[in-house]
């Protein structure tokens, strides 16, 4: 699966809101999971929660994912006070009543096939995905991603993928600069993975180096995990950050320097292994992410949805002046 870009749509005023409506209507014609007006009942309950419920707004970040549309709403606080959020709801089940954040929450998840919200002092996330297809899981893996363009619109430099089968594969490339000129180089690289099985990570690199030799070029990370040997092996060529999450500890997986698809000789590839283990969360992400991250003040954030895990990392330590890409992918049972 590749990943498509998500649009940031920022919401501070009741117009916003509005205006978030509108992008969800446009972006879901054609889209067949979806029920008529559903779309823009969720996205006018996420828009009117920000400008009601936080300091200062927030924003939603809005693709297109299977057959029909992933919505992440996300604010920096004050976050939502205990109880706010009540059990789940059914579509079947009672409507909610009334004007305040829970009555739009629970709004939103009765309507969403897929739901998760995170919460603290330093701001909310909430995931909604509306459609009959999941993207987002295959077999034994769970996944998700943000990618946001610079800007918030447009063309993303950036690009994510999985190859999701006993093993898994992932890749995460970022083309030079941002704009149409790197997307193509990104979707080079992407082309030769999606070509597929990934079995030998030196030489994928190879193969998306001479790719890329046609674009402007770029960086990559991409690593393979094979759960039946409790080992993940992971190469990189570029400042593409990869860490493994797994019983309370990161592993930092390492990158040579170099840049890929240019004249220059191809960096000596290096690939890493390492253990890996039951419960493991694998975060890939561009430079568009800062590499100092850490989850100290993110207690029970790694028990989310691979998007939501994905937002916040993004929210607390996005770079506006660039594409900015993080993915997230997690074991679920029966992986180790």
């Amino acid at each position: 699966m590749t990943g498509s870009a998500h649009r940031l749509c920022a919401v501070r005023a009741e117009e916003d809101a509005g205006a978030l409506r509108r992008t969800v209507t446009r972006m879901t014609a054609g889209q067949g999971g979806l029920r008529p007006g559903v779309a823009e009942l969720v996205a006018t309950e996420l828009g009117t929660n920000l400008v009601r419920h936080t300091r200062d707004g927030g924003y939603v970040l809005v693709r297109t994912a299977g057959d029909g549309i992933e919505l992440i709403s996300v604010d920096r606080g004050p976050g939502m006070p205990p109880g706010a959020l009540t059990p789940a709801t059914t579509a079947a089940g009672p409507p909610a009543r009334g004007r305040g954040l829970n009555a739009g929450l629970n709004v939103v998840r009765r309507h969403a096939a897929e739901f998760d919200c995170y919460t603290t002092r330093g701001g909310t996330v909430v995931y909604a995905r509306l459609g009959t297809t999941d993207p987002h899981r295959a077999g034994r893996w769970r996944f998700g991603a943000v990618n946001v363009p610079y800007g918030g619109d447009g063309e993303s430099g950036d690009a994510w993928a999985v190859l999701p089968d006993g093993r898994l594969a992932a890749l995460v490339v970022d083309g030079l600069g941002h704009g149409p000129a790197a997307a193509a180089a990104s979707r080079a690289a992407v082309a030769v993975f999606e070509r597929g099985p990934v079995t030998d990570l030196e030489a994928l690199i190879k193969q998306a180096h001479e790719a890329m030799r046609a674009t402007r070029g770029g960086v990559l990370g991409a690593c393979l995990v094979d759960p039946g040997r409790g080992e993940l092996t992971y190469a990189a060529v570029g400042n593409i950050t990869g860490r493994l999450l797994a019983g309370g500890r990161a592993v930092h997986l390492l990158d040579r320097p170099g840049t890929l698809g240019t004249h220059l000789p191809l960096p000596t590839v290096r690939p890493q292994t390492c253990p890996w283990e039951h419960g493991a969360t694998l975060v890939l992400a561009s430079d568009g992410l800062r590499s100092g991250w850490n989850l100290d003040e993110h207690p029970r954030l790694l028990e989310h949805h691979p998007a939501v895990i994905a937002a916040v990392l993004h929210r607390d330590h996005g770079r506006p002046t660039d594409d900015a890409t993080v993915l997230v992918v997690q074991g679920t049972a029966g992986t180790a």
